[in-house]
């Protein structure tokens, strides 16, 4: 059986979609010989994309996500349609993108794999905020359309399941929650892992976006557990605070690491293996493959309900997920009681690098994958 690969990202890269797409990838070919669907825009298609963001922006102080535009969805999806028509496969697996369906004519059976419907995105991640009444129109249009026309739906959350059925009337039986696994080329046995309490108060946040993470929250959940007496060490990974943390003692910054590079994938292994807490303060996120990494190396996740968090932190079981609209003063009272409570915080440990083993990794991801994906070919032929 041979499967098509399509996405908007590359799949040989780690960086693309936090490196899911390209774990994705390496999933299905582990069973399949695969066929990579990946298209560059023309110039023509770029130049008029460019201009109604530009007028957008200008005249109407609008955003606008171009990828969820119809002339940008038509595009692709013919682009894909032709291809698929020379080099035919027997399972389109499509990363996501809705925008590479959403106009496709194909009987070839679809996979499609997101982990937010637009419904959901717009207005809820600062990027997809403030756009244009029309491009928000477009947008469902074509993303429903994408969802309509998969034969299975492979999503990252409950959330994202709820508004697929809720929003775009997807019946529930073309639908599988499979939760993204770990984003990391090597996870230590358990037996590597240090899985007793330290008595330390190690925090790990990790996040491009310091704002949406609720970056803010962190540093000053830092600071009070600074203040009880709790010596507390913060590593920031992923972006430059816009803060002066010149006289701030014990916070690391790491502005960026890159997974395709050895040094810097065995850097953030080093960070993790030392990890007491990851600290994300999330205030938007539709699932987080950084919870997944976290259990993985039996780290407990301190963070927020919302999006599809509640799918990958399970409170008391990996984590906690607190309420959005807890402060400071709620997380680093949570991390306080771990800290004083050490066999709560080692059963903790346990649970989590469990719940990594038994729902979080790709291994299962990529079985369920199997699964569906022959199921798809038998029902056609």
């Amino acid at each position: 059986m041979k499967i098509g690969f399509a996405s908007r990202l590359n799949p040989l890269d780690k960086r693309s979609w936090s490196g899911t797409t390209y774990y994705t990838y390496q999933q299905i070919k582990k069973n399949y010989e695969v066929e990579i669907f990946n298209f560059k825009w023309t110039w023509g298609v770029r130049e008029w994309l460019t201009m109604q963001k530009s007028l957008n922006r200008r005249l109407f102080k609008k955003n606008t996500a171009v990828e969820f535009l119809r002339s940008y969805a038509k595009y692709f999806s013919k682009q894909l349609e032709k291809d698929l028509k020379k080099r035919p496969v027997d399972v389109l697996f499509v990363s996501a993108s809705s925008q590479f369906i959403a106009y496709l004519e194909t009987d070839i059976p679809v996979i499609y794999m997101t982990d937010a419907t637009f419904q959901q995105l717009q207005g809820y991640y600062p990027y997809f905020s403030n756009l244009a009444k029309y491009n928000v129109q477009q947008g469902i249009e074509l993303d429903k359309k994408a969802f309509q026309k998969t034969a299975h739906c492979m999503l990252a959350s409950e959330w994202n399941k709820n508004s697929a059925i809720n929003d775009y009337g997807i019946d529930t039986n073309k639908i599988s929650v499979v939760p993204c696994g770990a984003n990391l080329d090597a996870i230590p046995a358990a037996s590597d892992l240090n899985m007793n309490a330290s008595g330390q108060c190690r925090l790990l946040f990790l996040g491009v976006e310091w704002e949406r993470k609720g970056g803010d929250i962190a540093l000053e959940t830092f600071r009070l557990l600074k203040q009880k007496g709790a010596n507390p060490h913060l590593h920031i990974i992923g972006c430059v605070p816009p803060v002066d943390l010149a006289e701030e003692k014990n916070v690391t910054v790491i502005p960026f690491l890159d997974k395709n590079k050895p040094d810097d994938l065995k850097q953030l292994n080093q960070i993790l293996l030392q990890t007491d807490f990851l600290l994300l303060p999330t205030r938007a996120e539709c699932a987080g493959v950084v919870f997944s990494e976290a259990s993985a190396y039996a780290i407990p996740s301190v963070t927020t309900d919302t999006g599809g968090v509640s799918t990958y932190v399970k409170t008391g079981i990996n984590g906690f997920a607190l309420p959005l609209q807890a402060g400071a003063d709620v997380y680093s009272e949570k991390i306080w009681q771990l800290l004083e409570d050490k066999q709560t915080m080692q059963n903790l440990k346990h649970s989590a690098r469990k719940y990594y083993e038994e729902n979080l990794n790709w291994d299962l991801w990529g079985r369920q994958f199997q699964q569906i994906a022959e199921r798809l070919v038998k029902e056609k032929r």
